[in-house]
């Protein structure tokens, strides 16, 4: 009986570091995505994602509130939508949009100096993501 409340207790044990783990990890990957936001995107979509950045004046059209996509979507965050759209691998309404298309012209202001070849690197796209996630109302 002794034995088995050790194992329990370590598999406790792990099974609360796995997930700690994972909370320091998720953290870590919104705090990055944060930091892209803020470089590719707060200039039009504003400092918290509300949109009305204040490069967002002149463009003719309001650039959209990113906090409710989950409201919009009856409450889940459409990942794979908003991947596809800020990629530039769907079909917009306006082909002549301000919004870029960031599988053509990389993160500029996350690697100025044509880091990673210009390319979006998965990891930062995924950042992006779980940042934008975060910031749901």
């Amino acid at each position: 009986m002794h034995a088995r409340s050790i194992l329990t207790g370590g598999l406790c044990a792990i099974l609360l570091t796995a997930c700690t783990q994972t909370s320091i990890d998720t953290r870590h990957a919104i705090k990055r995505g944060q930091v892209i936001y803020a470089k590719e995107c707060s200039q039009c979509h504003g400092v918290n994602g509300e949109g009305a950045g204040p490069e967002s004046l002149g463009i003719g059209v309001a650039p959209p509130d990113l906090t409710g996509l989950s409201a919009r979507n009856d409450g889940a965050f459409p990942r794979e939508f908003v991947r596809r759209f800020v990629m530039g691998l769907l079909e917009k309404d306006d082909p002549d949009a301000a919004m870029p298309e960031f599988a053509q012209v990389g993160l500029r202001h996350v690697y100025p100096d044509g880091g990673a070849d210009g390319e979006v690197l998965e990891a930062d796209f995924t950042d992006l993501l779980d940042y934008l996630e975060a910031i749901q109302k």
